[in-house]
């Protein structure tokens, strides 16, 4: 199967064997071909028992192959293994995508490179080729493995289909425009388009490589097309910080980034992790002097409902382990 890193992939045992990935704590997507017509179930191999499946649309294999979306019930999988999904918009022609199969059931599955050509016959479906006549194509056992755009690592289709002739190298996947026609819950869980954006992602990746000064200066043009996305300030918030303590900071870069991460919860109430890193910053810069707080909120509550990855992400990047909230962030991280 995929690494640690790609928990959200799994491996879906119905009449045939394929892949799906995990969108929500609860519900996966795959093909709809995969599942027994009678059972209506399949087996996800890293969750114990049958689950059930659900398919929104009058899918029939002879009839009407289209779109061929199925709902997977994954209860008990974890809540911090989903996949990162793309925007409602599908690929342009051109775009790479990275695909994962298990064309050998038991065996480690393969990974592939594709581009877009276009639509298919109906527009429902993109036809896709391969990247390089040496590339590991798509076969049976690709079906319901999510294709992720390459640059942002975002899902932004499902595989559908493929010509059983090698030599043709081509094959389809269901864009999210055409999953969300069958499936309008996944409108909720699709990503800001922030996370569509290539300088996000090279922000990111700066950021990850503690290139901070890079990270900042991907920021202000960010800022002009995502003016309204709390996790911007977030991150801003933290790539200001460049590494260090809060403590070791001055009072004006303390309070510019009490501002942006105030910003973020306000356009997003809910972020765990951007009251959490707040409160990280105002317990290590104004406890370390005795001084009050006003609105200071220890946001225990707040930690225990930050993501593993974002708690890593805070205590890597923000070194104050005598703070309780650091702690407390440690401690999540760790699972």
């Amino acid at each position: 199967m995929s690494n640690l890193h790609e928990r959200w992939r799994l491996e879906v045992v119905g009449e045939t064997t394929g892949c799906g990935f995990a969108v929500t704590p609860t519900h996966a997507l795959t093909c709809a071909h995969l599942i027994d017509p009678e059972q209506r179930t399949c087996l996800v191999t890293s969750l114990p028992g049958a689950r059930r499946v659900a398919i929104p649309s009058t899918f029939d294999g002879d009839t009407n192959p289209v779109p061929d979306i199925a709902v997977v019930d994954i209860s008990g999988h974890p809540a911090d293994a989903l996949a990162s999904m793309g925007p409602a918009t599908r690929p342009t022609t051109g775009t790479v995508l990275d695909l994962f199969g298990l064309p050998d059931r038991g065996q480690e599955g393969r990974h592939s490179q594709a581009r877009v050509v276009g639509p298919s016959r109906t527009g429902e479906w993109l036809q896709i080729d391969a990247c390089q006549g040496h590339t590991p194509w798509v076969e049976t056992g690709f079906s319901g493995s999510a294709a992720t755009d390459a640059t942002t690592g975002l899902v932004v289709g499902m595989v559908v289909n493929a010509e059983r002739s090698l030599a043709a190298r081509a094959a389809w996947i269901i864009p999210v425009d055409t999953l969300l026609l069958s499936v309008p819950w996944l409108a909720d869980v699709l990503a800001d388009p922030l996370a569509g954006d290539p300088a996000y992602v090279a922000m990111l990746r700066a950021l990850d490589g503690r290139r901070y000064t890079s990270a900042l200066d991907q920021l202000p043009d960010l800022h002009s097309r995502h003016a309204r996305s709390s996790d911007l300030y977030y991150y801003w918030a933290l790539v200001l910080l460049q590494g260090t303590r809060p403590a070791n900071h001055s009072g004006e870069l303390v309070g510019s980034i009490e501002r942006l991460l105030g910003e973020a919860c306000r356009l997003a109430p809910d972020s765990a992790h951007a009251h959490a890193l707040l409160a990280l910053v105002r317990e290590d810069y104004y406890g370390l002097r005795s001084l009050p707080v006003a609105g200071h909120d220890s946001n225990n509550l707040a930690v225990r409902q930050v993501s593993t990855s974002h708690a890593a992400e805070i205590v890597g990047h923000v070194p104050a382990p005598e703070c309780l909230t650091w702690l407390s962030l440690y401690r999540r991280s760790m699972g």
